[in-house]
């Protein structure tokens, strides 16, 4: 059901408009946020929809993990396919008995249909304080990359060698610039608004899939993100772990587009019990 809230509620977003921002609070349930300075113009979309139906401890799947260490800060990672848990670059994070960074194939991943426009989904799952200010959490940095080069589909090893900040990750062989949030942009988010376990994930990030064209079908791809660098009370990133997933399976998932209320019936694939833990 709280994939369908979703869907209905990204739909009337689009129906309303949307205003662009350089700072966007998601402060409320079901809100929408587009930026018009990002590499897709506006294209993309950062939304935070009713999903409080109860999906189990900690359910997704996650690609990437990170936790920053101490008492909190930025918060940098990327992932990768590095199996070591000692050589994972930046904050990536990753306990004994689960694995929470991989890179993804693109042709892993289902698409939604809204409004006529075919979005790849992603999901972002954070742990923060529930106490205010440090309930926000910011997003100041967000890119993805697509493989490119010969041999589309190997592994990409991304570690703390190679990979010391995510400026390192931009010029990183054989992989291109698919979406990136721009250094003007920041996003927030509120912990409070679906915190503890079970009550689903903090953002849906829509990408059009548009933007992955010229890509091979088995290019792998990777995300690297910043969290809690903006000027915004509370904003640091603290506590638990972020953890990204995406909605995936075995081919498209096309949601009929008429109407409003037809926007419905897609499942939510490529989630698995896997147990999140705080630390």
């Amino acid at each position: 059901m709280f994939f369908k809230a979703k869907l209905l509620a990204v739909a009337l977003a689009l129906i309303s408009g949307q205003v662009a921002a350089s700072i966007c609070v998601l402060g409320t349930v079901d809100s929408t946020c587009t930026f018009s300075t990002d590499t897709s113009g506006g294209a993309a979309l950062y939304t935070n929809p009713s999903n409080l139906s109860n999906i189990g401890s900690g359910v997704i799947n996650p690609f990437l993990g990170t936790q920053v260490g101490g008492n909190g800060g930025v918060e940098f990672g990327v992932n990768t396919d590095q199996t070591a848990v000692n050589k994972l670059p930046l904050d990536d994070k990753r306990d004994n008995a689960n694995t929470f960074t991989t890179t993804l194939s693109l042709d892993q991943l289902g698409f939604v249909t809204i409004g006529g426009v075919d979005y790849f989904d992603f999901f972002l799952d954070i742990n923060e304080p529930n106490n205010d200010p440090a309930k926000f959490l910011s997003i100041d940095r967000l890119a993805i990359f697509g493989q490119t080069g010969a041999t589309p589909g190997a592994a990409v090893d991304l570690n703390n060698t190679n990979i010391t900040s995510l400026a390192d990750v931009d010029v990183f062989p054989n992989l291109s610039v698919v979406y990136r949030l721009g250094v003007t942009n920041n996003l927030i988010l509120n912990y409070d608004l679906f915190a503890g376990s079970g009550l689903g994930y903090d953002l849906s990030f829509l990408v059009p899939t548009s933007l992955f064209s010229g890509l091979a079908s088995d290019s792998r791809i990777v995300f690297a993100v910043q969290y809690g660098g903006a000027d915004f009370a509370g904003a640091l990133a603290q506590d638990g772990f972020e953890e990204w997933a995406a909605l995936a399976g075995a081919g498209p998932r096309v949601v009929p587009e008429p109407a409003p209320l037809a926007l419905l019936g897609a499942g939510l694939l490529g989630f698995a019990a896997t147990r999140r833990r705080k630390e």
